[in-house]
């Protein structure tokens, strides 16, 4: 064994032995979590906009629509022990645009904050309003249709909300809203400027 092994084996021991290496240690890169819309059928264009975010190198996740709660308690659990690394970026298709505010707002709630919430047409009925949240929305949606809805706020939200009617540089109804290129260097953009 070399000396430079020797002397990093006990580095690393008496380091143990005081309780050094039991610190958390914090992530290494910023959050983004990207949430289909209903069955996972429809939103094709979040799983694109995911792998070209990673391919970017930020460390983007697509998701199921339903499964934000479950993520919300591991981030505020991970925060706790300073495992969380920001900034957070919460973006949603559909259904998956009808929770990103619930998203937001339960992190808040907990102390976690969310740099940036994008909504592409939240679907179907309308999302519930931003009470907490994030200081930063931009909904994407497709205005005049039953489908997709504004973003809105209530109680003691004192953010931004942006609801960004595409018709004005987009023929995209709901379903392909999320995989127009025009909408997807937008929402891209976006969340590179806040990370």
């Amino acid at each position: 064994m070399s000396n430079t092994k020797t002397i990093h084996g006990l580095l690393l021991a008496a380091a143990t032995a005081f309780g050094t290496m039991n610190a958390p240690s914090a992530a290494n890169a910023e959050e983004v979590y990207m949430i289909r819309g209903a069955m996972n059928v429809f939103s094709a264009g979040i799983n694109q906009m995911t792998n070209k975010l990673k391919s970017r190198g930020v460390n983007a996740r697509s998701m199921s629509n339903g499964q934000w709660s479950g993520v919300a308690r591991d981030i505020i659990s991970r925060k706790k022990s300073g495992r969380v690394s920001f900034p957070i970026v919460i973006a949603g298709h559909s259904v998956g645009g009808q929770e990103a505010p619930r998203f937001a707002d339960a992190l808040a709630k907990a102390g976690v904050p969310v740099a940036l919430v994008i909504g592409i047409d939240p679907g179907w009925a309308a999302p519930p309003p931003f009470t907490a949240g994030s200081p930063r929305v931009v909904n994407f949606w497709v205005g005049g249709t039953t489908r997709g809805n504004p973003y809105r706020s209530s109680g003691g939200f004192r953010g931004s909300i942006r609801n960004v009617d595409i018709r004005s540089f987009s023929n995209a109804d709901h379903v392909q809203i999320d995989k127009d290129p025009k909408v997807q260097r937008r929402i891209i953009g976006l969340i590179m400027s806040a990370i």
